[in-house]
């Protein structure tokens, strides 16, 4: 049996007012159920760094985050030998007029994205593993509850259970998770590797060097 969680988050807005990001970029964590535990303990590892102050702080965010923290959540992902991360991204400058002037199309436009990403991803993570069809596949989908709840698609759980099921010729078990990030380790070291993506974009830097170097960037790609 194979055992997969695909760990999503989000960074810049799907906004186009003056104010507004430049890119979209969605990331994820793509790894295997024997390293979720040590992946669930990298926020309480790396609030130890932060001193007694911020120690006891609800949720380690990556924007408010120094370059040392950010690098120590990275590298203690890295250790977690089967984590690998992917992101996609838009430069909202080439988003077609439909989805800027209807706003009723930026749940189709977000769900799309998602679908890039969690396809992509998993059939690039299947493929570096040898994966094959005789071995049972269970995949679990942890998601922002605060991204979902405001560009959901009605019945979102059921959506990416049968958006997965119809990209493989054979059975994948779909569990999906929407929760809260501040009560969730997996959601917050997301977080981390999608704002990792987003500052290389915006030229800010580079923090996941070692996971380029040793092949674990399953994708990191835009879509228009």
């Amino acid at each position: 049996m194979v055992h997969l969680y695909i760990i999503l988050d989000e960074a810049g807005d799907m906004g186009f007012s003056k104010g507004s990001s430049k890119y979209f970029v969605m990331g994820a964590i793509v790894a295997k159920a024997e390293d979720v535990k040590k992946i669930r303990r990298i926020p309480k590892k790396a609030r130890e760094k932060l001193g007694k102050k911020k120690k006891d702080i609800p949720e380690l965010k990556a924007s408010k985050s120094n370059d040392k923290i950010r690098k120590f959540v990275l590298d203690e992902l890295y250790k977690c030998q089967s984590a690998h991360v992917s992101a996609v991204y838009v430069n909202k400058a080439n988003t077609y007029d439909y989805i800027r002037e209807n706003s009723s199309q930026k749940a189709v436009h977000y769900n799309y994205i998602a679908r890039v990403l969690i396809i992509d991803s998993l059939k690039l993570y299947l493929g570096s593993i040898g994966y094959t069809p005789d071995k049972a596949l269970t995949v679990e989908i942890f998601l922002d509850r605060y991204h979902t709840t405001k560009f959901r698609k009605r019945n979102l759980e059921e959506y990416l259970r049968k958006m997965i099921r119809g990209a493989f010729p054979y059975e994948v078990n779909v569990l999906v998770h929407q929760r809260d990030s501040q009560g969730e380790p997996l959601v917050q070291v997301a977080d981390f590797v999608v704002n990792a993506f987003y500052r290389k974009l915006n030229g800010k830097g580079n923090l996941l060097a070692k996971f380029e170097s040793s092949g674990r960037v399953l994708k990191f790609k835009q879509i228009y």
